[in-house]
């Protein structure tokens, strides 16, 4: 059996790292990530296992051409942000996706992110077979995880990438035996599609945000966004970490305490939340010591 993998991340490492272990026959697609640091790490470990790989092009096209030249039996596709036309993959080729998501909810790019914002009890992935429709495709492994509040997005992304090679071997085994692939049953799951975040998705609005809401916030955008975003007077600050502290106040959301051990703000729940660390004028500052930065007490953290 010949196996191919699709990606665009380190993502992938796990999978091709399985598929050496066990010398399958694959060959690995590695599209550039927006991330140089990324491309050469991916590089670095095919040159250093003796991949077969091919380096992709920024638009995608040419991963068609290597599709048909590979002839593979099943491909596996693994975090990669470029739409695939299955109409242009070859009739003989099956595609299943890695969706760090448990469709048919959390369909789209970024699932990690908006389960983590939602603070889900568990988070959820899925491998599906790809179909015309994107996320739409019967369902054939699927994985949980209870929602730690040590989980952050990058942390989350790298357990899924290696939970899934559990799914992807399970797939290889079934397919080399010539045994149907069951689907599984996922009526019971209401179905959501959620986009890309945007800067309204990732500001912390103090009005409405619980302290937990706010650190369930900070999680999922951590590290890619170094954090949620606050504001005072005008200036923009970072939240890196928090967590809910056993205290209540009767001071308007987001009013800032500080006290000699930390920095706490008033949420919308009247619950205090403590600050740990933020970035403020591009430098990183613990909640400790905010107040010799211009963040006293009794001013107001605000969402615009």
């Amino acid at each position: 059996m010949h196996i191919g993998l699709i990606s665009d991340s380190d993502l992938v490492i796990p999978a091709v790292a399985s598929f050496v272990s066990r010398q399958f026959s694959f060959s690995l697609y590695s599209a550039p990530s927006k991330d140089p640091y990324i491309n050469e790490k991916v590089r670095q470990f095919a040159l250093q296992n003796r991949i077969n790989i091919t380096f992709g092009d920024e638009k995608g096209d040419k991963l068609y051409e290597w599709l048909k030249q590979g002839k593979y039996d099943i491909v596996f596709v693994i975090s990669y942000s470029h739409i695939i036309e299955i109409n242009r993959t070859g009739n003989s080729t099956e595609l299943f996706n890695v969706h760090f998501g448990p469709l048919p909810a959390y369909q789209g790019p970024i699932p990690v992110f908006w389960q983590l914002k939602s603070g889900e009890e568990q988070l959820g992935m899925v491998i599906h077979k790809m179909t015309m429709e994107i996320d739409r495709g019967p369902v054939i492994w699927s994985k949980y995880i209870p929602n730690k509040n040590f989980h952050n997005f990058r942390s989350v992304m790298l357990l899924f990438s290696q939970l899934c090679v559990e799914g992807i071997l399970y797939i290889i085994q079934i397919k080399s035996l010539h045994l149907p692939l069951a689907e599984l049953e996922r009526k019971q799951i209401v179905p959501s599609w959620q986009k890309k975040p945007e800067l309204k998705d990732v500001i912390v609005n103090w009005k409405t945000m619980s302290s937990v809401e706010i650190c369930n916030l900070i999680r999922a955008c951590n590290p890619w966004n170094k954090g949620a975003i606050t504001f005072l007077e005008r200036q923009e600050i970072k939240i890196i970490d928090a967590n809910p502290v056993d205290e209540q106040s009767d001071l308007p959301a987001g009013s800032i305490i500080q006290d000699k051990a930390r920095l706490k703000v008033v949420c919308s729940d009247r619950n205090l939340l403590g600050i740990n660390m933020l970035i403020y004028q591009d430098f990183y500052c613990s909640g400790e010591n905010a107040n010799y930065y211009g963040i006293p007490n009794f001013r107001r953290f605000r969402d615009v």
